[in-house]
């Protein structure tokens, strides 16, 4: 008996891992790490009319660009502020339509939909299809890597977060990332909210300045996802 549990659990495990892990997994490549000259900071679940704009000055005032992984039902009232952030050099992501939390569990033409409304969206706004995707939460099913292949899109993960959907305290958030960041890896932040609930960044926008400075005076480069992984931003 002692075996057949040991042997489930086993199981579930790594069905967690594969489910949740957002460096890699067996059921498709996960980019989460690239160029080590420089870093990759990524910002989710925007863009917002009031926190995105003031991420942009922040990132201008130290010449750093990021990569947006933008969610497509926002890109309906605020895409101008995508549009902006491509034109100041900055690259946009594919984040899902709506920001579904239980879209793991979402049939493949609904996955498929969720993305293809993002797509889009987006297009409309920056002129080009995203081929970098990030799932809600970075959970995954054995679905989605076979729709990204198809669509000649790139699975993306994160070498390092910050949690700054849960935490308020700016020095909590870049101690986490000045702590766990390598060189060539992603950084997962955020500068809007997948819900009217918790869409205060206020902390992210406090910390990122602090990040910023440190990860530039360690010698780090900002690079876009395109740039550090060596990769169209777009699909042609």
């Amino acid at each position: 008996m002692s075996l057949w549990i040991a042997s489930i659990a086993g199981f579930a495990l790594f069905a967690l891992n594969e489910i949740a892990n957002p460096r890699g997994a067996l059921l498709g490549k996960v980019l989460w790490k690239g160029d080590r000259r420089g870093i990759a900071l990524t910002f989710d679940d925007g863009p917002h009319p009031l926190y995105t704009p003031r991420v942009l000055e922040i990132l201008d005032r130290f010449r750093a660009k990021a990569t947006f992984f933008v969610i497509g039902k926002y890109l309906q009232e605020h895409g101008a502020l995508a549009a902006e952030a491509s034109q100041r050099g900055h690259v946009i992501g594919n984040h899902s339509c709506n920001h579904l939390r239980m879209m793991n569990f979402l049939s493949g033409q609904k996955l498929r939909q969720e993305i293809l409304e993002c797509q889009r969206e987006a297009e409309k706004w920056v002129g080009y299809r995203p081929r970098f995707y990030r799932q809600p939460a970075g959970f995954r099913n054995p679905n989605i890597f076979g729709i990204l292949k198809e669509l000649g899109m790139s699975m993306v993960g994160w070498q390092v977060r910050a949690f700054d959907t849960q935490r308020q305290d700016p020095l909590a958030i870049s101690r986490r990332i000045l702590k766990k960041a390598d060189p060539g890896g992603v950084i997962l932040l955020h500068d809007g909210s997948d819900s009217v609930l918790n869409q205060d960044r206020t902390a992210t926008l406090k910390a990122l300045p602090e990040i910023l400075r440190v990860l530039r005076d360690r010698g780090m480069e900002f690079l876009t996802l395109e740039e550090l992984f060596g990769m169209s931003k777009d699909i042609k």
